[in-house]
């Protein structure tokens, strides 16, 4: 009877600790964007394959201690209480395991379950197990198979779903296509970018909310189906002006977005070496980008960042149909720039600055926002709020209404007089500079920065993250380095630097770095938490 309860609790358990592994992978494979591609690369990362050493020790250590005891002391009848005690804490220990290791959310349910194992071990002895070691092997050798094929299995299923997916998400876009086509008076603004694309949109909104009922597309719902959704989800059709924040990753991505939305204006805040590896080249990059221009209605015009010189050069050898302006912090007196920034400062209140139009009429500027950077996305929300003909005092009591955006340079007081500086959604080398500096600027004891280094930058990610280690060494205190091997390229650029090596402190996660911060922050301290700080990139 022992034996059938074991192995219908050892079932349970093997289901549970599948469904665990299985519901691990594929919230990485979303958090990919349901690439097999990505994916394929993250199992080859360091991560995986410890879980895949995991599993290998869990089936080789528990077996071999049996099979000692098995030529030893086979014959003394206290064997049986041995193994099936190594077994009972094998499987108990595959399933506590994940959790431990942060591969999964804690479940109060996984303490219950010990708790009655330890209580069934010592209250009823396992007297009449018979489960043999060959049969034990066996099981968890397959175990050991299933662990190893799930990512085939979710691979080959997300390969099966994609047309089905693709069948449903055209539903979905020529639905919200019709449903703009119709609102006949609607507004419609795109904003694209290599980055500033959210909290220009997040600016933009506020502001035209001063005179014009908006809706715009929240976080970072910037692909077809995530602007199909808040098109298709929104009941109330009396909205004035639609924008909408346009992503990309690969070529042609604008021109199919720009075909739902259909924009008059827009916006293009920067083009950089974002998503060099998933488009292939700077010249998609820069193609993909600037088709925004190329899509907008012929009665329309585009404002686009004259400080990113890639963007700039590149408007320069192209011809649009529709007029355009830009925007700069330091061009005051170029024929091209429509309105520049002057007296930027930085305080733990936020960001002062004037803007000056190209007539001198100028907007004393007050922001609850961080960052140089937020300079250039605020010279472009105010540009556009002017030419669609808003007036000075809706544009100042808009901008009084800012709020920061979330993981974007967020400013937060934190207890005890430490400020944190949260740029997590931060992953560009000019933004982790801007970041930087604002770090060094704002008066304070410490200067901290927790990241796991910048990435998805393909064969120059080494590169950019030395240049990245630099600024590091020049604008901060203490680095925190997520990843030992990720962050190489910045360790040894702290180095060159002469950065003090007991100031550098390298750990594998994120929740392990505010564990180290819990023991280093005094009073009056900054941190700076800078680029995209998931689980997908602990080690």
């Amino acid at each position: 009877m022992t034996t059938v309860i074991f192995l219908i609790v050892l079932l349970i358990m093997t289901f549970t600790k599948l469904l665990i592994h299985g519901i691990f992978l594929i919230h990485r494979l979303q958090q990919l964007g349901y690439s097999n591609l990505k994916l394929i690369k993250w199992l080859e990362g360091n991560q995986y394959r410890e879980i895949l050493l995991w599993n290998i020790f869990e089936l080789l250590f528990p077996l071999l201690i049996i099979l000692i005891l098995y030529y030893d002391i086979k014959q003394i009848p206290i064997y049986k209480y041995i193994t099936s005690t190594i077994m009972f804490i094998t499987f108990s220990w595959k399933l506590v395991h994940p959790f431990l290791a942060n591969w999964i959310g804690p479940g109060a349910y996984v303490i219950v379950i010990f708790l009655i194992y330890v209580f069934r071990l010592t209250v009823i002895p396992l007297d009449s197990f018979t489960l043999s070691t060959w049969r034990f092997y066996r099981f968890n050798g397959f175990l050991l198979f299933i662990s190893v094929i799930t990512p085939v299995v979710i691979l080959i299923s997300n390969l099966i779903n994609e047309p089905l997916e693709a069948i449903v998400h055209m539903g979905y876009f020529n639905k919200a296509r019709v449903k703009l086509k119709n609102n006949h008076n609607l507004i419609k603004i795109g904003i694209t970018g290599s980055y500033g694309k959210t909290s220009t949109k997040y600016f933009l909104a506020t502001i035209l909310s001063e005179k014009y009922k908006i809706l715009f597309t929240p976080g970072s719902y910037n692909t077809p189906m995530g602007i199909s959704k808040v098109i298709n989800q929104n009941k109330d059709n009396d909205y004035e002006i639609f924008i909408a924040e346009m992503g990309a990753d690969k070529k042609g991505d604008i021109n199919k977005l720009c075909k739902l939305v259909k924009p008059k204006y827009g916006i293009i805040t920067a083009i950089d070496i974002q998503h060099l590896e998933t488009f292939g080249t700077l010249s998609d990059i820069i193609n993909t980008k600037l088709s925004l221009f190329s899509n907008l209605d012929n009665q329309g015009f585009g404002i686009y960042n004259f400080d990113s010189e890639i963007l700039r050069e590149s408007i320069k050898k192209v011809k649009f149909s529709i007029p355009l302006y830009s925007y700069s912090m330091y061009e005051k007196d170029h024929p091209d720039v429509s309105i520049y920034a002057k007296n930027i400062k930085h305080t733990r209140d936020g960001l002062k600055f004037t803007a000056v139009y190209k007539n001198n009429i100028y907007i004393d500027v007050k922001a609850d926002v961080l960052g140089r950077h937020n300079v250039l996305n605020l010279l472009a929300v105010i540009l556009m709020a002017k030419l669609i003909g808003l007036s000075n005092d809706e544009i100042e009591n808009g901008i009084k209404k800012i709020e920061p955006v979330e993981h974007r340079l967020q400013k937060i007081n934190s207890p005890g007089d430490v400020l944190v500086l949260d740029d997590a959604f931060n992953a560009n080398l000019n933004g982790a500079f801007e970041a930087l500096k604002v770090l060094n600027e704002i008066g304070g004891n410490k200067k901290i920065i927790v990241t796991p280094g910048l990435i998805g930058l393909g064969e120059i990610e080494d590169e950019i993250n030395q240049k990245f280690g630099e600024y590091i060494a020049e604008y901060s205190d203490i680095a925190i380095l997520i990843g030992k091997d990720r962050t190489k390229s910045i360790y040894n650029s702290l180095i060159r630097k002469k950065f003090k090596k007991y100031n550098i402190i390298i750990v594998k996660s994120l929740e392990e770095s505010k564990n180290v911060l819990k023991n280093l922050l005094k009073p009056g301290d900054i941190i700076l938490f800078e680029n995209d700080l998931p689980d997908t990139y602990n080690e």
